[in-house]
This record gives C-alpha cells, sequence and structure tokens, in this order.
C-alpha cells in the first residue's frame, strides 16, 4: 500500500493498537453493563423494600378497620332509633350514650397509617412498581383517605355543631349524625373490600421482584 511506503511497518504495529482500542471499547461496554445491572438490582431490591412496608401497613389498616365497620353499624341504627323518637337529650349527649363498646385500639375511629405510601411517593419510588399494582394501590390510600374525611367532617361539623348541644335541635342534629355516620360506615366498608380486593396483587408484585 502506497501509506506503507511512508510508514514502514505500520501493518504490524495497528495491530497492538486496534486490540488495545478494542479492549478500551469492551471494558467500557461491560462497565456500563455492570452498572445498569447494579442499577437494575438495586432498583428492584428498592421496589421489594417499598412494597413489602406498604403490604405491612395495608395489613394494619384492615385489622384495625375490620374491628370498625361493624361496630359503626350498630352506632349508625341506634341514632338512627333515637332520631326517630323524642327524648330531652342533646344529639351530643346521645350519641355519646349510643357508642358501642371501643375496640382494642382505643379509639371511637380508626387511625389509619399512610407513611410507607407518602414515603414511597416522596421518593419517586412509585416509578419502580408495577403499574397495575401502583394504579391499585393509588385506589386504596384514596378511598382511606376518604374516611378520613369523613371523620374529620363529623368532628368539625356535626358534632362540634352548637345545634348538637341544644336539646330543642335534638332530632335535626341527630339526624346529622346519622347521615355522617352512615358516610363513615359505608367509607369503612368499600376500603375494606379494596384491602381485600388488591392485597393478593401486592403479595404477588412482591414475590415477583424477589
Amino acid at each position: 500500500m502506497r501509506f506503507r511506503r511512508y510508514l514502514p511497518g505500520f501493518g504490524k504495529a495497528a495491530v497492538p493498537w486496534l486490540l488495545e482500542g478494542l479492549l478500551i471499547v469492551f471494558s467500557v461496554v461491560l462497565g456500563f453493563w455492570v452498572s445498569q445491572l447494579q442499577s437494575a438490582r438495586a432498583d428492584r431490591e428498592l421496589a421489594v423494600r417499598v412494597m413489602t412496608s406498604v403490604q405491612q401497613e395495608l395489613g394494619h389498616n384492615r385489622g384495625l378497620l375490620d374491628s370498625y365497620v361493624g361496630m359503626h353499624r350498630i352506632w349508625m341504627d341506634a341514632l338512627a332509633k333515637e332520631a326517630s323518637a323524642s327524648g330531652s337529650q342533646t344529639a351530643f349527649d346521645v350519641f355519646m350514650a349510643t357508642r358501642p363498646p371501643i375496640p382494642a385500639s382505643g379509639t371511637s375511629f380508626p387511625v389509619l397509617r399512610r407513611s410507607a405510601w407518602d414515603a414511597a411517593l416522596a421518593g419517586g419510588v412509585i416509578r419502580l412498581l408495577d403499574h397495575d399494582v401502583a394504579s391499585a394501590l393509588s385506589e386504596v390510600y384514596r378511598r382511606q383517605q376518604i374516611v378520613d374525611d369523613n371523620i374529620d367532617r363529623l368532628a368539625n361539623g356535626a358534632l362540634g355543631a352548637a345545634a348538637t348541644f341544644d336539646p330543642a335541635s335534638r332530632t335535626a342534629s341527630l339526624k346529622l349524625l346519622w347521615l355522617t355516620m352512615a358516610d363513615i360506615q359505608s367509607a369503612e366498608a368499600m376500603l375494606a373490600a379494596e384491602y381485600r380486593r388488591h392485597a393478593p396483587a401486592v403479595r404477588a408484585a412482591i414475590d415477583r421482584a424477589r
């Protein structure tokens, strides 16, 4: 070749250069592949930890909620019965008097956890979860928020209204308390159904990721 006239021995010298270049390219590609593999493994392990935490949180909430659905149904029915009867007590007194025994948790209404879900949202970990599972969990926590909102509406609305402490407003106030309790109990029942419906999908997603 004409090029070799001006660079004697170029052909032999090019071989180690070429091999060295190929080795460098191979090393870069291998390093990138290993890095991607480690990153994928870390993401998978993080997703498992997040889903396990959420699963434990949902399990706690489900066990807690089961003890309130029936209790609030009994309480709601008692309020409806009192609302149709006459009496001299205030609606607040009737509300407290008709309350069924409090569950072992020690409160009249469930205090549902959501810290694991909030942490997953804040950390952007939701992107690592299976789309169907993430969508199902989002729906579960949306319904859970409805329960919390209804309880807040009872505490800050019907239960805290001046008329609730006025014997003259007994019937109207009891009806309002009954309606609010009905909303709470209905939301709790639907949430309990969501817990049961989506629990198998969360368990299956954890098993697949492991």
